[in-house]
């Protein structure tokens, strides 16, 4: 009698739930174990700020009742920390020491925040918000705090500025690049978000390099109460939250053998180098692809679980495009940016500075490439279609 194939997930992010609600889909007889290091049930990551608001907010953000892997008959298995893979066995080995067999493995392990090389990045006080145990840790430092300062001004450290400042603390996001978005945006369209960012009270410092995070006294363990900058200029805080991007968890496939560059590299069935090994989400980097987006992560998990459990298909590697929702304005942008500095672009510019929209459609040789909004973005998802739509016909 044939076995059953047994699929094993490690990581319960978009990735991994999206890949074995595939692989459910692929394989109706398998068996789907996925083992997540946290303790909570699969979560909406991109809602986890909302808890420095309101920590009663962190029960509602699962993905899926416990209902809906039961129904699915997917098994979430929680706080289990995978120590090591071993190829050659097909199994994994948990930090208990049991071991599981697969015949198909997901690597879905996601990324953790990366901290700096600052001088006392390590005294209390001093954070970074990835998962929901950060945001309650935070939301609990939250109560006894008066002046919060974030390192990095891209999405998380945009949105947790916004939720200090509604709790009425006086907030400061220091960002090393000379503008907000700066990889997003043109000046123009950055000077209209960082505008509204001040609005909110917020103080924004660009071109900011902190080289010291201070204690109360001299000892390297007394709470931050000060970061200093390479300018000589000191600014008074009672938290720091570290905000300046992701390192992808890339270190068990290392350990396995499995060909890892920056993240874990992937064909475009998002099949590892090695037998019956797939990965997807922030970890993995499929032919040198890679957007940290949740709708990246979770196209890529849907790939790799049908994969994994007999399909063949692939992965789109269309660039997506850059939404942001925070400080109660939006922004998005696709394709080409058109510098000013580069005279074979033709431009189509709107800026109503009282209302904070900004509106910039790019062509090139008369063709639509791309486009930036600011503030309104309701003609976004006609201008994907006509961005796409003359991408497909060239």
């Amino acid at each position: 009698m044939k076995q059953d194939r047994r699929i094993v997930i490690i990581g319960g992010g978009i990735a991994g739930v999206a890949a074995a609600e595939a692989a459910r889909k692929q394989d109706a007889d398998a068996s789907i174990r996925v083992l997540s290091s946290e303790s909570f049930m699969p979560y909406y990551r991109l809602r986890i700020c909302e808890v420095i608001d309101n920590p009663a907010i962190a029960e509602t953000l699962s993905l899926h009742a416990p209902s809906w892997y039961q129904e699915r008959r997917i098994d979430i298995l929680l706080d289990q920390h995978v120590v090591k893979i071993m190829p050659d066995s097909h199994e994994v080995e948990l930090a208990d020491a049991s071991r599981l067999v697969y015949d198909s493995l997901i690597l879905s392990t996601g990324s953790e925040s990366f901290r700096p090389s600052i001088i006392g990045i390590d005294r209390p006080g001093v954070y970074t918000l990835w998962t929901l145990a950060d945001a309650l840790q935070i939301e609990a430092a939250l109560k006894q705090t008066k002046h919060a300062l974030v390192i990095g001004g891209g999405l998380l450290g945009l949105e947790a500025g916004y939720h200090f400042r509604r709790k009425g603390i006086e907030t400061t996001i220091v960002e090393k690049l000379p503008r907000l978005l700066a990889n997003q945006l043109d000046d123009t369209g950055s000077e209209v978000f960082t505008r509204r960012v001040r609005s909110f009270g917020v103080t924004v410092i660009t071109s900011g390099d902190i080289i010291a995070i201070e204690g109360s006294d001299g000892s390297d363990h007394s709470p931050v109460r000060q970061v200093r900058l390479s300018d000589g200029s000191v600014i008074e805080t009672d938290l720091v939250l570290v905000s300046i991007g992701v390192r992808a968890n890339s270190s068990l496939a290392q350990s396995a053998g499995l060909a890892v560059g920056k993240r874990i590299e992937t064909d475009d069935h998002m099949r590892t180098s090695a037998a019956d090994i797939y990965a997807a989400g922030d970890a993995a980097e499929p032919q040198h692809f890679w957007f940290g987006l949740w709708s990246v992560s979770r196209a890529q998990g849907q790939i790799a679980g049908m994969n994994a459990a007999g399909a063949d298909v692939v992965f789109d590697h269309s660039t997506p495009p850059y939404l942001l929702n925070t400080m109660e304005t939006k922004v998005a942008v696709l394709g080409e940016h058109g510098l000013l500095s580069e005279p074979q672009y033709e431009l189509d510019v709107l800026m109503d500075t009282n209302s904070g929209n900004y509106r910039k459609l790019v062509y090139r040789e008369g063709i639509f490439r791309g486009f930036m909004l600011v503030g309104d973005t309701h003609e976004f998802s006609q201008l994907q279609k006509d961005v796409n739509q003359l991408k497909q016909q060239l």
